[in-house]
């Protein structure tokens, strides 16, 4: 009998070393994944950081390009636009290079995507916080698509209208370069036109990225002030 509880004893004791062992290896687990957890939020805390100023960026940028258009719709509509060949060939080149898309700084976000660590997320609401605010890369994927259309558009009418070799100067020196009527291909109201209407739709395609941004803008904000929260962290 006393055999019995000898192996018995042997055994339990042989259980409880590999259940508290394998016990441990869970908690050591868990707290390797809470820290790591932890880090990828100061990461994504930085991320959302960085697009709150590529927002602002986006906004500032956007007012050159109005100013552009603006004197551009209005040197073109002048009936002496040729006295001001110099200043309207220069307004019209330098549009595009002003152009700018709209991104999401993903880093973090693709990272624990692709690793499959999103997982590690232990709040509910952070998680699909950080879900919303990631899908609406959709969206800013539609607007880049969008604008790259009339942007093309917009450089293909301001061909008909000016001297090639005078855009490029403009382009390689980005300042105005002295030009001549010569330099205005064309004064048909129908082809000036094109050109305008393209400006407007580049225009009304800034405005909805400028609206979407500011949207995304608010969104990060508050995702940084959810995070904060529950990780105790500062951006």
């Amino acid at each position: 009998m006393e055999t019995v509880w000898h192996y018995f004893f042997e055994f339990f004791m042989m259980f409880l070393a590999l259940y508290l062992g394998f016990l441990a290896e869970n908690i050591r687990e868990r707290l390797v994944e809470k820290k790591q957890e932890k880090v990828y939020m100061k990461n994504m805390l930085e991320d959302l950081s960085a697009d709150i100023v590529l927002y602002d960026n986006y906004t500032k940028n956007n007012k050159v390009v109005f100013e552009l258009i603006d004197t551009l719709v209005h040197l073109i509509k002048s009936p002496e636009r040729k006295r001001h060949i110099t200043k309207l060939a220069y307004t019209a080149r330098m549009v595009l290079p002003q152009f700018k898309q709209l991104f999401l700084t993903e880093r973090t976000y693709e990272q624990m995507k692709s690793s499959g660590t999103l997982r590690l997320i232990s709040s509910q609401e952070v998680a699909n916080s950080i879900s919303v605010y990631y899908y609406s890369v959709n969206e800013l994927k539609k607007y880049n698509e969008s604008g790259m259309v009339w942007a093309t558009d917009y450089g293909n009418e301001m061909g008909k209208i000016f001297d090639g070799e005078l855009l490029l100067k403009i382009l390689k020196e980005k300042k105005e370069i002295h030009a001549d009527a010569t330099a205005l291909l064309t004064e048909d109201p129908i082809v000036l036109n094109a050109l305008i209407t393209s400006a407007q739709y580049l225009y009304g395609a800034l405005i909805l990225g400028e609206r979407i941004g500011n949207e995304r803008s608010v969104a990060a904000q508050k995702l940084i002030e959810l995070i904060e929260k529950e990780y105790k962290l500062e951006a």
